[in-house]
């Protein structure tokens, strides 16, 4: 199964897991932010155009315990020149704007559910390594942690899988 925002990671893992096996559910999750109408609209087209099952998750309560910008409909989402990219300070305080408290590791093992019920074997994630330079649940290390830790959580070891990683 596949998380899949509609985004340009998801949707590059989406087609690539499919070049590797089936896919029996693409997930997306609504919690509340900003793009969440464009992110389903996206997903769901993408599901329908692969004929896979599209189901959205809506988490509204993450939202009320963030001050992220993604969320707050007041405040601007930051925009980081394109020279300010390889400059940590900036990095990180761009990633302090936009942080979920662990979005990702609630969405994979949210994922592992659904995965474990239609005994999937993986869930997919649209991580990448440009990401991971910033957020530290975007990493292979989290992705390999998240693994280790569905293997006790899950009676079929449902294992979390990067398989495309842009480089940077």
């Amino acid at each position: 199964m596949v998380l899949l925002s509609g985004g340009l990671d998801s949707t590059v893992n989406l087609a690539y897991a499919l070049t590797e096996g089936s896919v029996k559910l693409a997930l997306t999750m609504d919690y509340g932010q900003r793009a969440a109408r464009r992110e389903i609209k996206a997903a769901a087209a993408l599901a329908g155009y692969y004929n896979i099952r599209h189901q959205v998750v809506e988490l509204p309560w993450l939202a009320q315990i963030t001050a992220t910008s993604l969320v707050k409909e007041e405040g601007s989402l930051p925009e980081p020149a394109a020279e300010e990219l390889d400059n940590p300070d900036v990095t990180q305080k761009t990633a302090a704007a936009v942080w979920v408290p662990n979005r990702n590791g609630l969405f994979i093992n949210i994922a592992a559910c659904f995965a474990e019920s239609l005994n999937c074997g993986q869930v997919v994630a649209g991580f990448n390594r440009e990401e991971a330079a910033t957020f530290p649940d975007n990493t292979p290390e989290f992705a390999a942690a998240a693994g280790k830790a569905l293997a006790y959580a899950t009676a079929n070891q449902v294992r979390v899988s990067q398989l495309y990683q842009p480089l940077v």
